[in-house]
């Protein structure tokens, strides 16, 4: 048996006895010695076993997290954090490890597809070394949207959502060494960092960034005229699974077009116009067509948000599936759309 196995059992043993000092002192050097190792698995759960064992041992208990965090800090990989420089920028240190450590390190060989467009996809992908080829359409008449390199990242119109689908599809172009992301983390993050999935939607979706890129080529791929409408809609927030959170509210209509609508909306909080930013919606209204009203209700994401005078904000929502062009030559463009009772949660 190992020392640190044997310390590990004199500590339960102690623990059985009532003897909580000498159990305390080494749970302490093993979470030391097993952090300095970088099993930072074990040292977090023997940090656990120290709050169990003596929830009062507040100088143990503190300077273990910080001898974690720090050889965790000494862990990271230097070329990814400098590529990646302006993501972490916005972080804490705990919220850089726990975003670190929970990517996978994935070696790619050259010339093979990482997904499909048209499919479902649930990882972001961050590329340290090589690179990627972004494209639209099937192989005979692919066109190349963008190529990627270091510290570029993609994959995030699926990663925040699971009713998406890919709108473009992924290859490798050399051999690439990438760092991925399971969507599943978000979940895990919730209670402990709340607020790093939010830092992450807005790097990705950020102005003159790769997805911000990606939704302009896929308007400009329309090639659709915006037809200029008035009236209200009620909007709401979709979660994750794609069902309605949070109360819905209310937003103007700007101009709309077979794959999105320009939208106004009144904020008091910049910072949640902010965060509005990659979310998807769902859109309802009564849209005034020639003979009578059309019940409309559309869901899409938020593609872009801009800042206006006096709390307002203009966002552009990219529609899920495009609107039929007969349904756009039949507008009564003369007459207001109008939103539901924002008293009734849009379902």
């Amino acid at each position: 048996m190992s020392e640190l196995l044997e310390k590990e059992a004199r500590v339960e043993k102690a623990l059985q006895e009532g003897d909580k000092h000498s159990a305390v002192s080494d749970l302490y050097d093993l979470i030391v010695a097993y952090a300095k190792q970088k099993n930072f698995t074990r040292a977090e759960a023997l940090r656990d076993r120290l709050f169990e064992a003596d929830p009062m041992a507040l100088s143990e208990i503190v300077k273990s997290g910080e001898v974690i965090e720090q050889e965790k800090s000494e862990a990271r990989d230097e070329g990814h954090m400098k590529a990646f420089a302006s993501l972490y920028s916005s972080m804490s240190a705990e919220e850089t490890n726990a975003f670190y450590f929970a990517l996978n390190s994935v070696l790619l060989e050259a010339d093979r597809q990482i997904f499909k467009e048209g499919e479902r996809s649930h990882r972001l992908y961050l590329i340290d070394q090589g690179e990627v080829k972004l494209t639209h359409g099937e192989v005979d008449g692919a066109e190349l949207l963008k190529n990627l390199g270091p510290g570029d990242l993609f994959g995030a119109e699926t990663f925040f959502s699971r009713t998406a689908f890919c709108t473009f599809s992924a290859f490798t172009l050399t051999p690439v060494r990438a760092n991925v992301l399971e969507d599943s983390v978000l979940k895990d993050w919730q209670d402990s960092f709340p607020g790093l999935e939010g830092k992450l939607a807005e790097f990705c979706f950020r102005p003159g960034g790769v997805q911000e890129f990606l939704d302009r080529k896929a308007l400009e791929r329309r090639n659709q005229d915006r037809i200029d409408i008035s009236g209200t809609m009620g909007l709401q927030l979709l979660g994750k699974d794609g069902k309605p959170m949070g109360k819905p509210f209310k937003g103007g209509f700007i101009d709309m077009s077979k794959g999105g609508v320009g939208i106004t909306v009144r904020m008091s909080k910049p910072e949640t116009a902010r965060l509005l930013l990659g979310r998807r919606l769902i859109m309802a209204c009564l849209l005034p067509m020639k003979g009578g009203m059309k019940n409309l209700r559309i869901s899409g994401r938020i593609i872009g948000v801009e800042p206006h005078l006096f709390n307002e904000y203009s966002i552009r929502l990219r529609f899920d599936k495009e609107l039929p062009q007969e349904l756009l030559d039949n507008l009564d463009l003369s007459s207001p759309a109008r939103s539901p009772e924002l008293d009734l949660k849009i379902e």
